[in-house]
C-alpha cells in the first residue's frame, strides 16, 4: 500500500523536512514573527499573544467539537503551529500538519507529525486523501482566501469533516497602525454568517454546529463628556473639592447603562464535504 500522501515531489528538503512553496516576502514577515512568538515562549514559558488557560480552552473547544463528528482516520492540521492541538488527538488519527515556519515544524515533527513546508493556497496533497481537516487561528491570515478554501476542499474525502475557528468579530483598526511591526497579519474578519454564507453557498459545504470560545466579559466603559461635567459643577451645590473630583474623574457606566455579558474571542464552525 503507497502511503505517501503528496500529489508531487519536494523542491528540497530541509532538516528532514519537505519543502513545497518557494518563500516570498509573505513567508519571510511569518518567519520572523513566528520566530520572535517562539523566543518570548520559550523565554517566558508562555504564548506571548494569549494566556495559556485561554488557549487550552480553544484549543479543547476544537478537539471535542472535532471528535464529536470525526473518530479516527487521516487529519490534516493546515497551520499546524507547534502541532499542540495534533498531540490531543487519540492513536486512531494518522496525523500530518504543513505550515510555512521552520522554527514551528522542527518541534511539531517531534509530536509524532508528518510535516511539510507550504502555503495553504498551494497543498501538496492528494486529492481527496483526509477525512478530517483542521484550520484555526489561519483564514485570518491567509492572502487568497477563495484558494485556501479550494485546496481544503479538493484534499477532504466526500463526506469528511472540515473544522475551522478564527477570531470573533475582531476589531482590525490595530494591524493598519504605523507602528505595528509586521506587514501581514490579520487581514478579514468573520462572524458565523459570513462564515456560512461562504462555505455553504460558494463552496457547498454542509453546516453542522458552531460554537464560540475564548470566553472573556463584555462591557463598554463610557466616561461622562467634559461639558456635561462642568454643567454638573456649575449647577451643583456641592464644596469645591467634590466638584473637582466629579470633573476630574473618569466613570465606568457599563454596570449602568450596558449588561456586561459573555461571548468568544473566537468560533468554532464544523462542516461536511457533500
Amino acid at each position: 500500500m503507497n502511503n505517501n500522501p503528496y500529489n508531487r515531489s519536494p523542491k528540497k528538503i530541509v532538516a528532514q523536512i519537505p519543502v513545497f512553496s518557494k518563500r516570498n516576502n509573505y513567508t519571510d514577515n511569518y518567519k520572523k514573527l513566528d520566530r520572535e512568538q517562539l523566543i518570548q515562549t520559550k523565554k517566558i514559558g508562555e504564548n506571548p499573544w494569549i494566556k495559556e488557560t485561554l488557549w487550552q480552552e480553544m484549543e479543547k473547544s476544537t478537539l471535542n467539537l472535532a471528535l464529536k463528528y470525526c473518530k479516527s482516520g487521516q487529519v490534516l492540521d493546515v497551520g499546524v503551529g507547534l502541532g499542540r492541538l495534533l498531540t490531543m488527538f487519540p492513536a486512531d488519527f494518522k496525523k500530518y500538519g504543513i505550515d510555512i515556519s521552520f522554527d514551528f515544524l522542527k518541534e511539531a515533527q517531534k509530536k509524532n507529525i508528518e510535516v511539510c513546508y507550504g502555503l495553504v493556497e498551494e497543498l501538496p496533497y492528494k486529492k481527496e486523501y483526509f477525512d478530517l481537516v483542521i484550520c484555526t487561528d489561519v483564514l485570518e491570515h491567509v492572502l487568497d482566501l477563495n484558494q485556501t478554501i479550494k485546496q481544503i476542499l479538493r484534499v477532504l474525502k466526500k463526506g469528511g469533516m472540515l473544522i475551522i475557528r478564527t477570531p470573533y468579530k475582531e476589531d482590525l483598526s490595530p494591524y493598519l497602525d504605523k507602528k505595528y511591526p509586521y506587514q501581514y497579519a490579520h487581514l478579514r474578519n468573520f462572524d458565523e454568517f459570513s462564515l456560512r454564507l461562504l462555505f455553504e453557498k460558494i463552496f457547498g459545504f454542509k453546516f453542522l454546529e458552531s460554537n464560540q470560545t475564548g470566553t472573556v466579559l463584555k462591557g463598554h466603559k463610557y466616561t461622562l463628556p467634559l461639558w456635561f461635567r462642568q454643567f454638573l459643577i456649575k449647577i451643583s451645590p456641592l464644596t469645591s473639592r467634590t466638584s473637582n473630583i466629579l470633573y476630574r474623574s473618569t466613570i465606568n457606566w457599563t454596570q449602568l447603562l450596558t449588561p456586561v455579558y459573555k461571548y468568544g474571542l473566537e468560533i468554532n464552525m464544523i462542516f461536511k464535504k457533500t
